[in-house]
């Protein structure tokens, strides 16, 4: 064969290895498309999940037992067996390694609520069917992170005013709470404190009655608030089963209005009972007050309902401080 000749060999090799790479792309792609991405949050605006899967039968079985579904099935006089397969939707969900398939399932039609739904999560394997997770959210997201080979789990809701959200961790059986945070919808803590004026932390010493220190934050935080200056005061306590509690107040002006907000972040001893692994469960909250009281906390008057007036001077260990709202509710007491 010529050199021409073994040159047009060549580019007829090169040209039909074009074409069939073509091909592969277009199949791979075509398959890709037909396997949809397992999802990874699912929200109560969705009357149905995307590629949604039918209910195993064992998951049937355990969700006619729930209490919710329980109740419902009275109210709308159905027995067990006869559970409506539209009272739900299902995804089946990857989530980790463990052997068995896995099972979001959200509450529809009748079991959907008005602004949170009812979602459980399911381990279903050729010896078992479990429930790992029955909650009330909004949102339910599948996270990257894992705790004992399985991923975490996110749930969220919300009121007119404060957002909710919970993380859950797989203990070894099942979920438990490892984190809850919950504030006000907008509201985050100050960050740049060069116009607070701030004292040193108090921090409950070892073995010590934290009353000593909380005297001392209500007294400073009361002549704070009266003299209305910006302030910033933490206070860290322990209690006797070995909780730690850590509240950060921060006395600002909003506009003309005085202000205090109030951020608790408490290590908690998980004392719930269940098997498998135990853990701590980190709690956040947030609260805006706009009103503080003094109110008598003597042992012979136990209702904590007498208003000192605020003219009126009192020793910090006769009285706590009443953090309200602008309806008079309250929302933190030192």
């Amino acid at each position: 064969m010529n050199r021409i000749g073994i040159l047009l060999c060549r580019v007829s090799l090169l040209l039909l290895l074009v074409a069939a790479l073509a091909v592969f792309c277009t199949n791979a792609q075509q398959s890709h498309k037909a396997v949809p991405h397992p999802l990874i949050s699912f929200s109560a605006e969705d009357d149905k999940f995307a590629h949604a899967v039918p209910l195993p039968d064992c998951v049937r079985r355990l969700l006619a037992s729930d209490e919710h579904v329980i109740n419902t099935l009275k109210y709308e006089q159905l027995p067990a067996e006869q559970l409506p397969a539209d009272w739900f939707t299902a995804s089946r969900t990857e989530l980790g390694a463990h052997s068995g398939a896995y099972y979001v399932v959200m509450g529809a039609g009748v079991m959907r609520g008005a602004n949170i739904n009812p979602f459980w999560i399911f381990q279903r394997s050729p010896k078992s069917c479990n429930l790992l997770l029955s909650v009330g959210a909004h949102d339910l997201a599948v996270l990257k992170t894992s705790t004992n080979g399985l991923r975490d789990i996110e749930i969220s809701a919300l009121t007119a005013v404060r957002y909710f959200q919970t993380r859950y961790k797989f203990e070894g059986h099942s979920y438990q709470v490892a984190k809850r945070t919950s504030q006000p919808i907008g509201e985050e803590t100050p960050r740049d404190l060069s116009k607070f004026e701030t004292r040193a932390p108090l921090v409950q010493g070892v073995g010590l009655n934290p009353e000593t220190i909380v005297k001392e934050a209500r007294a400073w935080l009361w002549q704070q608030w009266w003299h209305e200056k910006p302030s910033y005061l933490k206070i860290t306590l322990y209690s006797i089963e070995g909780d730690e509690t850590t509240i950060s107040y921060f006395i600002r002006k909003t506009g003309q209005r005085l202000e205090v907000v109030i951020q608790t972040h408490r290590d908690l001893v998980d004392r719930v009972p269940h098997p498998g692994n135990r853990h701590p469960i980190v709690e956040d909250e947030m609260v805006v007050a706009v009103d503080v009281e003094q109110r008598l906390a003597l042992a012979n008057n136990p209702d904590r309902k007498t208003v000192v007036s605020e003219d009126q001077e009192a020793s910090p260990d006769t009285y706590e401080l009443y953090f309200d709202d602008e309806s008079g509710t309250n929302l933190a007491i030192l």
